[in-house]
């Protein structure tokens, strides 16, 4: 069964262009300069010749690829897309912090110590935070009360359920009396602010804000919503805003 490659329109119509540009330019480059080789007489020493037929059998291989991945596509139409969850095509505004840098500068980026918490939650459980097993110096100004209200934010926004936070060690007490919905984050006293686009895999270019869906980041992403926590190693990452990329999805 032929493999299925998730992209936008935009990405769809970058791997056209490429292919395009490799069969028009650089393709009959290269096959000229394999005859210019070729014109020099014995082909058992001539690095030229080499270099270019490797030049060659790499084009070729990029061309394949080029072709199995159009062949594959299933293009993202902006009606499919839901921007009250993360998935391909959407781009999402969010916060960014190190929690190594400390509470001062985490805070600073618009970050709570409920933040913190519910990053750590995505990935161990409570009492790994409170035996401190990663050693992090921030987890060392966390007190009981912040694990509670932690606690019961989460159990009011549903991200776990009630025998999932009893499990991680928290008490009915604490959670009965610290639940209170999650509120609208004010950009405006933020800094860490970043937007990133999640794309497909090759469609990916960290440096132009488009990570992948793979990617450990973009995979951390996927399926979150409004004002959602995760941790990805020591970075914190909150969710401030999710937006359909039009420019991408754009036929």
């Amino acid at each position: 069964m032929a493999k299925e490659y998730i992209m936008t329109a935009a990405g769809k119509r970058e791997l056209e262009e490429r292919l395009e540009h490799i069969k028009m330019v650089e393709m009959p480059a290269i096959v000229e300069e394999i005859a210019k080789a070729r014109a020099q007489g014995d082909l058992s020493e001539n690095a030229e010749y080499e270099i270019a037929r490797e030049e060659q059998a790499q084009l070729q291989n990029e061309i394949d690829a080029i072709k199995e991945k159009l062949a594959g596509a299933k293009i993202l139409d902006e009606k499919s897309i839901n921007d009250e969850i993360v998935s391909i095509g959407c781009a999402v505004e969010l916060i960014e912090a190190d929690i190594q840098d400390g509470m001062a500068e985490v805070e600073r980026a618009g970050l709570t110590r409920t933040d913190i918490i519910a990053g750590f939650l995505t990935r161990m459980s409570v009492n790994d935070m409170r035996f401190n097993r990663n050693n992090l110096e921030i987890l060392r100004e966390l007190t009981s009360d912040d694990y509670a209200v932690a606690g019961g934010e989460l159990l009011a926004a549903k991200r776990y359920k009630k025998d999932e936070l009893l499990d991680k060690g928290f008490t009915d007490a604490e959670l009965a009396t610290k639940a209170k919905a999650r509120g609208k984050l004010d950009k405006s006293k933020c800094t860490g602010l970043k937007v990133y686009t999640i794309v497909g895999s090759h469609e990916a270019d960290a440096l132009n804000g488009r990570i992948s869906n793979e990617s450990r980041v973009g995979a951390a992403l996927m399926g979150k919503t409004d004002n959602d926590v995760v941790m990805v190693g020591d970075l914190l990452f909150k969710i401030v805003d999710i937006m359909i990329d039009k420019k991408a999805v754009k036929k």
